[in-house]
């Protein structure tokens, strides 16, 4: 079974500056296995075409120092990925935000199922998520994200974000988004800036009132996979914002 306490030893370490490096082998494949027994989400953008490679563990094995992870939902991404000698993934667990590198790629069988291996990192990057600051954006900042829901397309503003990946939009309340919804190749776009290709993980959605009284929705919304690009994007302005969220 896996020991939560130790993830939350992690987060402790983390506490007084925000990062740990970890190189422990043991802590390394006990946090991977927590993370495929949660299920949670493996994600990595792939360059220069922006394709959003989004998996989940499905095997740790120590004796062959390799995991093992299913195929994404993307066709190109999958092609991708294999021509990749190494990748750098992203997950969130306990409230830490990890990123580790991935290498020896290759196609493989678990099982009845075709998946992909690749061998153990030899260290992870662990940051304090909620040691992160969350920034109001200005109104006078016109970041906006470009949603495609189905055969529908639409523009949210983004109104609040974190590098630890948390934010808020608010958008058309004609929209019907869910609690749970996961929003897939979402295109964060700030003038003068290259938009940031991400995953949206909907965690809650309330109404609430514009400035001119017209109603909107606003989901507070967990980021897949934004990479260092959200980091770069919120560097043109959070040197002149330094309001954290409420």
């Amino acid at each position: 079974m896996v020991d939560e306490r130790k993830i939350d030893d992690l987060a402790a370490r983390a506490d007084e500056t925000g990062r740990l490096l970890v190189r422990s082998g043991i802590e390394i494949l006990h946090t991977l296995e927590a993370m495929r027994a949660a299920g949670d989400v493996l994600s990595t953008v792939l360059e220069p075409d922006e394709h959003l490679f989004i998996t989940r563990l499905l095997e740790v094995d120590a004796a062959n120092e390799t995991l093992t992870i299913a195929w994404s939902e993307s066709k190109e991404a999958n092609a991708l990925i294999l021509e990749r000698s190494s990748v750098t993934f992203s997950a969130n667990h306990g409230g830490l935000h990890f990123q580790f590198v991935a290498e020896r790629l290759r196609e493989t069988d678990l099982g009845n199922l075709s998946a992909i291996q690749l061998g153990l990192p030899d260290a992870m990057l662990a940051m304090q998520r909620r040691a992160l600051p969350r920034y109001k954006v200005p109104p006078t900042v016109p970041l906006k994200c470009e949603i495609s829901l189905g055969p529908i397309s639409f523009e949210a503003q983004v109104v609040d974000l974190s590098l630890g990946g948390i934010g808020a939009i608010v958008y058309d309340p004609s929209i019907r988004l869910e609690v749970g919804m996961t929003l897939m190749r979402a295109r964060i776009v700030l003038p003068s800036h290259a938009p940031v290709l991400a995953a949206l993980e909907v965690r809650n959605i309330r109404t609430v009132t514009r400035h001119d009284g017209a109603l909107a929705k606003r989901a507070g919304c967990r980021f897949i996979a934004p990479g260092s690009g959200i980091e770069a994007m919120l560097r043109l302005f959070l040197a002149a914002v330094e309001q954290p969220a409420a």
